[in-house]
Parts: C-alpha cells; sequence; structure tokens
C-alpha cells in the first residue's frame, strides 16, 4: 500500500475515533504511524488490511460474512508476530488498526452484536477494525 493510502486512511480513522488523542502524527515504518502526545509518550499504529481479501465480490464487499472472524483473527495473529520489531521503538502504546474496503451488503448481518460476543487475542493495546465505504469504526 502506498503512504497516499496510508494517510486517507489514518484521517479517516482519527476522524471516526472520538477518543483520538491530541499529538502530532508522523509518517514512519513499523510501525506506519506515531502519534506523538509529549515528549514522553507517543503511540504507535500500524496498518494492514484485512486478510481473506480474495474472498471479495466486484462491490469491494465480503462474499461470506460469517468468515469475517476467521480473517480478524488470521489478520491479527500475523501483526502480532512483529510485535517485537515495534517494541524497540519504546512506544507508550501500540495499536493495530486493520481496513477493510465494505465488510459486507447483507443488512440482515447484524456486525456490531456478533462483534460485541466475540473475544480476540492480541497483544496489542488497542486493536480496530476500520470499514472505510460506510465509515464505520469498531474496536475489537
Amino acid at each position: 500500500m502506498d503512504k497516499k493510502n496510508e494517510h486517507i486512511i489514518i484521517q479517516q480513522f482519527a476522524r471516526l475515533y472520538h477518543e483520538w488523542p491530541k499529538g502530532k502524527l508522523q509518517a514512519g515504518e513499523s510501525p506506519d504511524f506515531i502519534l506523538k502526545i509529549n515528549t514522553r509518550k507517543s503511540i504507535g499504529i500500524e496498518l494492514t488490511e484485512l486478510k481473506g481479501q480474495d474472498f471479495i465480490n466486484h462491490t469491494g464487499g465480503l462474499l461470506n460474512p460469517t468468515n469475517i472472524f476467521a480473517y480478524l483473527k488470521e489478520t491479527i495473529t500475523a501483526k502480532n508476530e512483529k510485535l517485537v520489531l515495534y517494541r524497540r521503538k519504546k512506544l507508550y502504546r501500540i495499536w493495530l488498526l486493520i481496513h477493510v474496503e465494505q465488510l459486507t451488503q447483507n443488512v440482515n448481518f447484524n456486525f456490531q452484536n456478533k462483534l460485541e460476543n466475540r473475544l480476540f487475542h492480541s497483544d496489542f493495546d488497542r486493536v480496530f477494525l476500520l470499514e472505510m465505504r460506510n465509515e464505520r469504526l469498531f474496536e475489537l
């Protein structure tokens, strides 16, 4: 993913996340962004696409919404393995932002309710899922 797209994603995240801390956002690498809150506190934010993208239909929605949870688990597990690299930067917190263009077009699938009943193991301080097209943000 190019830096322009990363900036679009992080800007949408900052706009939708009501607890976004005040600070200076800087592009980086491993993690993708660092939010400097003050001289001693910085939050690393790693961006990643939801795994399972090969199961997307022509409208950008996932074909089988029941697999979303398996895709989320796979995505989180893959990024957990890279946390060692991120921790070397001595960051105050490290967040993972998983993004997808669109989760599903199936209006009968209440993702929020199903999400609240799921637990995802992660060593990140916070994990978020951003649905770009519908501008929805979920904390996992």
